[in-house]
């Protein structure tokens, strides 16, 4: 990963400490990010623990296990937190009012991006003689797939693939299989019982609930077709990649598939000086970032305003100030 070089060098250590000075007092914040046990709720935590101290004296941040990649765009939307992650794919259709998201939300403000890189995986038991996302959408064997929660990128994700199939979830239910969206907590547990058969989701190297699946159960990590890659860039944005080889257990050979990066979010309604301070905590720590999740390890500080990376979202007013002092943007 690159690392910070000469263009924060010269950033004095003391402006975080004049920036506390000049809030106007302690801030409560709550950042949203999913269930207990994700990459995401990692993330908040570490990234909550690392910020805090460059707050006014007396802030906090309570990091919410919820709602996902849609579901915490909406949140900041209605007032029901200030920060929320997401991917890129997902705040651009929030910001842009497309896709899952019938109006431009207006509140969201772009905080920081290319946090990490997270692969649309799909683990399916060997014993259910499903080899393709062709199989699952035809209810081959009567399939049972996991997929996290309406809310979640994953299953966001798996409602494309299926359309791009020319099905859906009730076309597969139609012929004898089932795509249950449910919590990621126990499906390592019921795939190990015989009442589901896989699982899809977007995941990292390193995701929590992936590795619990392919650890306890015996799987295959499933390609998707190259129409539907296409399509997936295409009509929804995603990129293509190639999942290296034995980065799941089981995974032997490289498959093709497409990422999405999580981003940072913000309510337009959050002082300057504290968008500040997370922008510029998260950027001058990228190299202490991998001790939180190893997923955090692919995040490129210099790449960190890109507004692709951040969903074409407005960039809050003070995230934006310090992306200027750090030469990251003209």
């Amino acid at each position: 990963m690159t690392r910070l070089t000469s263009f924060c060098a010269g950033l004095a250590i003391a402006s975080l400490t004049a920036l506390a000075a000049h809030a106007e007092g302690p801030v409560k914040l709550r950042f949203a990010t999913v269930g207990v046990g994700s990459a995401w709720y990692n993330y908040g935590a570490g990234i909550a623990d690392m910020v805090r101290p460059n707050l006014p004296v007396g802030s906090s941040i309570d990091v919410l296990p919820i709602a996902g990649g849609v579901g915490n765009i909406k949140l900041i939307q209605n007032g029901e937190a200030e920060l929320g992650i997401s991917f890129a794919v997902t705040s651009a259709e929030g910001c842009g009012g497309f896709g899952t998201f019938k109006s431009r939300q207006d509140k969201v403000r772009g905080l920081i991006g290319g946090l990490d890189v997270y692969y649309f995986g799909t683990f399916v038991t060997k014993s259910s003689g499903v080899t393709s996302w062709k199989d699952i959408a035809e209810g081959k064997n009567k399939f049972h797939l996991l997929t996290t929660k309406a809310g979640g990128t994953g299953e966001q994700g798996v409602r494309q693939v299926l359309g791009l199939l020319g099905s859906s979830k009730d076309a597969v239910a139609a012929k004898g299989g089932m795509i249950e969206a449910t919590e990621r907590s126990g499906a390592a547990e019921s795939i190990k019982d015989g009442q589901a058969d896989g699982w899809a989701h977007v995941v990292t190297k390193g995701h929590p609930a992936a590795t619990q699946i392919v650890t306890v159960n015996d799987t295959i990590m499933l390609p998707l077709p190259d129409e539907v890659i296409k399509g997936m860039v295409d009509k929804y944005g995603w990129s293509a990649a190639v999942v290296p080889a034995n980065t799941f257990k089981g995974q032997t050979e490289p498959v093709p598939t497409v990422i999405a990066a999580s981003n940072i979010l913000v309510s337009a309604d959050v002082p300057d000086e504290v968008a500040y301070a997370f922008a510029k905590t998260i950027v001058e720590n990228a190299a202490k970032l991998s001790q939180i999740h190893a997923g955090l390890a692919d995040f490129d500080p210099k790449k960190a305003a890109d507004p692709i990376l951040n969903g074409n979202c407005p960039m809050h007013p003070g995230a934006a100030k310090y992306f200027k002092e750090a030469g990251l943007t003209n």
